[in-house]
Parts: structure tokens; sequence; C-alpha cells
């Protein structure tokens, strides 16, 4: 049995991360670390026309140069696109010295980390991962997944996360406020949100807190 993955999401923004390669897998990959707020080094030769232009586009450093165990000093994250074993050997080997998390594009056993088929709707990302095993697995759960989810499931994020500001002063326990959130949701919030009736949504959860609230003639008395 393989070693078991624990699945995590990196805060990357402002941190030196290293992409080697310069063709269109690494194109796609600066795309998303860039959109990650990485801040970027790209060590190639030579990159291809998107590549190019997303460097001079975007604050990116280009190192035109062969890869070097020198280039990964300073890294939090590396990703190797290029194919050969005895190159992505190497980078492994340092990486791992270094406790720089690497991921080799269709390399698993030079893996350290394996990059995930996303689905992002931001604020909420969803992301797969078959350990390297079946990539197209992973994108088939992803398109199968992202046609599943809600309509606006990122405005959604972001409406709860105003709500739940407003629900933490009633409920400061977490297992309570857990339980007051999945009591919602199986009442059918996310379906009102879902379908456009944000006014009936918030009378749900406002109806929910009143019940927290003893009445004002019971307060006084107390």
């Amino acid at each position: 049995m393989a070693n078991p993955l624990f699945p995590l999401f990196l805060q990357l923004t402002e941190r030196p991360c290293l992409l080697i390669g310069g063709g269109n897998v690494a194109t796609e990959k600066a795309n998303r670390l860039i959109h990650a707020g990485a801040q970027l080094t790209i060590v190639a030769p030579q990159v291809v026309a998107p590549l190019q232009q997303l460097i001079l586009k975007e604050r990116v450093d280009w190192i035109a140069d062969s890869f070097q165990e020198r280039h990964l000093q300073g890294m939090w994250f590396a990703v190797s696109t290029l194919q050969d074993p005895e190159v992505n050997r190497k980078i492994y080997e340092e990486a791992n010295r270094l406790r720089i998390f690497l991921n080799v594009v269709d390399r698993p056993n030079y893996c350290t980390c394996h990059w995930p088929a996303i689905v992002d709707r931001a604020p909420v990302t969803v992301a797969f991962s078959t350990a390297g095993n079946a990539p197209a697995l992973a994108g088939y759960l992803r398109q199968t997944i992202n046609h599943a989810l809600p309509h606006r499931l990122g405005e959604l994020a972001s409406w709860l996360s105003h709500w739940r500001s407003q629900v933490q002063p009633f409920l400061p326990d977490l297992d309570a406020r857990a339980l007051f959130w999945r009591q919602l949701f199986t009442q059918g919030l996310v379906e009102q949100f879902a379908a456009g009736e944000q006014e009936r949504a918030e009378q749900m959860i406002l109806k929910a807190i009143q019940k927290l609230t003893p009445p004002l003639q019971e307060q006084e008395h107390d």
C-alpha cells in the first residue's frame, strides 16, 4: 500500500516558489501559482510564447538556464515539469535535503506532494488527488463534482462568512455553532440561497437566532 497523503491547502502569497521548465505544462502551473499569489521564479533555458508573455505581464523572475541545485535555495515550494529522470532525481534529492515540498509532473516517485485537479469557486476550492496513480480520474471527478455543486457557491460562502460573525456571539461554543449550521443546511438554507431567495434564507437564520435568545420579558423578570 502506498504511503497515505495528508490533504492540505497552502498559503503561498508572497512566498518564493520555483517552477522548473518552460513548456505548455509549465505555463499552466505558472498561472495557478501566480493566481495563488506566489513569488514565482522560473528556471528554463527557453520558454514557450505564452509563458514568455506571462513573465512579462506578471511579477515573475526568469532564470534562462538549466536547473542548478542553488536555484532551490530559499524556496517554500517547487514544481518540475521536466521529463529528464536524472535531472528530476537531482531536484528531488536537493529538495528533500532542504525540506522543500516538490511536485514533479507525471513522476509520482519524485513527488513529496501532488498537484490536484481543482474546482475553483472562490473562496471555495475543491481539490482531488489520486496520488499520481490516475490523473485522468481526478480530472473526471473534477468535472462531475463541478456540475453537482450549487450555483453561486462562491457568493454563498462569502454570505455565510458574514452570518457566521453574527451568530458567533450567541453561540461561543464551537460544537454548538456547528450543530446550528448543520440544522439550517438540513432545512434547505443552501437551496434557498442558490435559487435566488436570499431574503428567505436570511429569515431562516434570523428565526434560528431568535430561538437562541430568551424573550425580553423573561430577561427583565430574571
